[in-house]
């Protein structure tokens, strides 16, 4: 038995609340104009992710149990707006011989690398995302979770709401990476940034932290420019600061990292 367990409610009368669930495709992100390039597939290497390289994120239950637990599915959000469910919530009240999903180990769903730490900021709480560049992937694996089409620059400059004051994130344009985050954790992740992750590596546990009313795990995987160098991530809250607001906004809602549905990795389990 599952539950819905990402918050929706406003924070406080000062606060605005987090927008409400749309199942609408934008047009911007669906429907790029004719300047946009497809993403590189890369050719195979000795160490490329093959299409049965992927792990779980939660221990004990395998990728074919996952659309069982699923309370919260994924939608495409809009390019330049927090409208939409950039991601997928796994959790349940009772799963097999699991009594609660708290404290349950979470999980890499690929090796990488570790790109941001985040100790207990609204909306995602404890959170972490790992990277991995695309060239790790097999082309077969690549192929299987279907990338979405890069959103122009030029429209990017034209709707992104991003502040343009703030100095820009760093990031590489010679190579694009898929970033998976989880977030909602029970406590701040033992890792810091740079450090490598495995395949199944455990990262952490199953809370309730940030925007969250009941333990879950809230997966999100955008697809952007490599080594990207984000700092601390935080919005909705009056304590977030301006860079924190910034940050998130280049993740969320710049057009620049494309969410794409965290299913497309256990999709052929469904």
């Amino acid at each position: 038995m599952f539950l819905v367990s990402c918050s929706n409610q406003q924070v406080a009368a000062t606060v605005p609340p987090l927008p409400p669930i749309s199942s609408t495709t934008p047009t911007l992100a669906s429907s790029p104009t004719s300047t946009s390039t497809p993403y590189p597939t890369p050719t195979s290497t000795p160490t490329s992710v093959p299409l049965d390289g992927v792990c779980s994120p939660l221990k004990g239950i395998g990728l074919e149990e996952l659309h069982s637990i699923t309370s919260n599915t994924f939608s495409y959000p809009s390019a330049f707006t927090d409208i939409g469910h950039p991601g997928v919530d796994l959790a349940f009240f009772t799963h097999g011989s699991f009594t609660t999903m708290y404290g349950l180990p979470v999980q890499s769903v690929l090796p990488g690398r570790v790109t941001q730490v985040i100790d207990n900021r609204f909306p995602y709480g404890n959170m972490m995302i790992i990277e991995t560049q695309l060239s790790q992937l097999s082309p077969e694996l690549l192929a299987s979770i279907s990338l979405p089409t890069p959103i122009p620059q030029q429209s990017i400059d034209a709707w992104s709401t991003c502040d343009k004051e703030m100095a820009p994130i760093s990031w590489s344009e010679d190579e694009k990476s898929l970033y998976i985050l989880y977030s909602h954790l029970e406590n701040k992740p033992d890792f810091k940034p740079g450090d490598a992750v495995e395949c199944g590596q455990t990262i952490g546990a199953v809370g309730i932290t940030g925007n969250s009313v009941a333990e879950h795990l809230h997966i999100e995987v955008r697809i952007g420019p490599s080594n990207a160098q984000f700092g601390s991530i935080a919005t909705y809250t009056q304590d977030a600061t301006p860079e924190e607001r910034y940050n998130y906004c280049i993740w969320s809602i710049s057009g620049i990292f494309q969410a794409i549905d965290p299913e497309f990795f256990w999709k052929d389990f469904n």
